[in-house]
């Protein structure tokens, strides 16, 4: 079933409900940046299967979300935050009023979830490789990479095409000149947007100093930006009364990238993975079962 929403700054997002026979709860499921909606397909699919409405969507200017051309957009990487996220809840709890609601964000889709005025529409939190992205602080191929595309490769797109194809070059999802402006200037500060230069600036307070939803996140080892120091930096700006728990998968010496056990930045959803699938359904499972009778 295909859902059009509506942000508060008029612009389109397209999602699609995957419905569960005899729900018991409602999961969105926000992606990372420039990333194909159908990579999480097959997750959406697995959580239909075990009871729960699945809302897939993409972020303005990506997939089904792309209703112009990117060269004459004007969208700023903040706006997911900012308006995309809290349109989705509204139209969730508006279809489904009556269930709980969950998010499983993976990387930016968990990132900008506490930027959104009403995250506190949500039952819990699972945050997939959910951290900081400071380039230092990245392993050193990964960071040549990162700073290539974002102090080289983005700059030049974007003054001659006024966005960044990225597709062309097999990296990602084309982008917004905004979106890539915006998040490079992020991944320069050891503490992404919560650096002064942003936080409650250049975008919402948001609801990240009050952050009661209760939140598990999901990290590997193996994963080129969400290291344990970017891990770090993120996390101690979020402030809750409920706990933030958190679970690190040890991939180990000698299999890494590549090797079948391998999960990096992208892995947490192949279906190669499905024990990570597993652990997110088991927590899912329990935030659900401990939930006090009468908000079910």
């Amino acid at each position: 079933m295909d859902i059009n929403i509506l942000t508060d700054d008029n612009v389109e997002l397209r999602a699609t409900l995957y419905k569960a026979n005899n729900p018991k709860a409602v999961v969105l499921i926000n992606p990372g940046t420039a990333t194909n909606t159908s990579y999480y397909l097959p997750f959406a699919k697995y959580l239909r299967e075990h009871g729960f409405h699945v809302i897939l969507w993409n972020y303005r200017g990506f997939c089904d979300s792309k209703v112009s051309h990117l060269k004459d957009c004007h969208y700023q990487y903040s706006d997911i935050g900012r308006y995309d996220i809290p349109a989705v809840i509204d139209t969730a709890k508006r279809l489904f009023n009556d269930l709980p609601l969950y998010c499983v964000g993976h990387s930016a889709g968990g990132q900008q979830v506490g930027l959104a005025h009403n995250a506190d529409q949500l039952d819990a939190l699972i945050a997939v490789a959910v951290s900081a992205g400071y380039f230092s602080y990245m392993p050193l191929r990964y960071r040549l990479k990162a700073n290539f595309f974002f102090r080289f490769l983005a700059p030049l797109s974007n003054k001659v095409f006024n966005y960044v194809p990225a597709k062309n070059f097999k990296l990602m999802e084309d982008l917004p000149a905004g979106f890539t402006e915006e998040w490079g200037a992020w991944c320069r500060e050891k503490e992404l947007f919560f650096s002064d230069k942003f936080y409650g600036k250049t975008i919402p307070l948001g609801t990240y100093k009050n952050f009661n939803v209760p939140t598990f996140v999901f990290t590997a080892d193996d994963d080129e930006i969400c290291t344990e120091r970017n891990l770090h930096n993120f996390w101690k700006n979020v402030t809750s009364d409920q706990p933030i728990t958190f679970k690190r998968y040890s991939i180990g010496r000698g299999r890494g990238r590549g090797s079948d056990q391998s999960v990096g930045h992208f892995g947490y959803f192949r279906s190669k993975n499905t024990h990570i699938w597993q652990d997110i359904l088991e927590t899912i499972n329990k935030v659900h079962h401990d939930k006090p009778l009468q908000t079910l």
